[in-house]
């Protein structure tokens, strides 16, 4: 597992969920959602958290990796957005140093970005609904 401090958690502040959904099994694992986008960030982060999942996010990558001894992850979120080439480093280095741990990338396409497909274990189109992140995260946390 990976850590990341509190600091890096904003206004998406973790809380353990559970079952909040109808018929939703608990769930309490932690993901770090890594995203520049505020917006973004905040209405995957929501969903993830109404999901049952425990988020921590960081809009910063260095911090993120700096800061990767605080807090236990069990998979990482890494929204591939305009600024490929720091998400490909930061996905890069989460992988090196922490390759049990699942990463899923949001992306605006299938088109594979330089460095990302061999580090990512799932990739999740930003034009799919919320539940298809949420699905993903079920399947590398082996929880279906």
């Amino acid at each position: 597992m990976i850590r990341l401090s509190g600091a890096a958690e904003g206004d998406c502040s973790p809380r353990e969920t559970g079952g909040e959904m109808s018929g939703q099994r608990e769930r309490r694992h932690t993901i770090l959602h890594f995203c520049c986008d505020h917006r973004s960030l905040t209405t995957h982060a929501r969903y993830l958290h109404r999901a049952g999942f425990r988020v921590l996010h960081s809009s910063n990558g260095f911090e993120a990796i700096k800061l990767a001894t605080a807090e236990p992850v069990d998979a990482v979120v890494l929204d591939l957005d305009r600024n490929h080439s720091e998400v490909t480093l930061i996905a890069q280095e989460i992988k090196r140093l922490w390759p049990q741990v699942p990463t899923i990338v949001l992306a605006e396409t299938k088109a594979p970005v330089d460095g990302i497909r061999a580090v990512a274990d799932a990739l999740v189109l930003k034009e799919d609904t919320p539940e298809a992140l949420v699905t993903s995260l079920e399947k590398v946390l082996k929880l279906v």
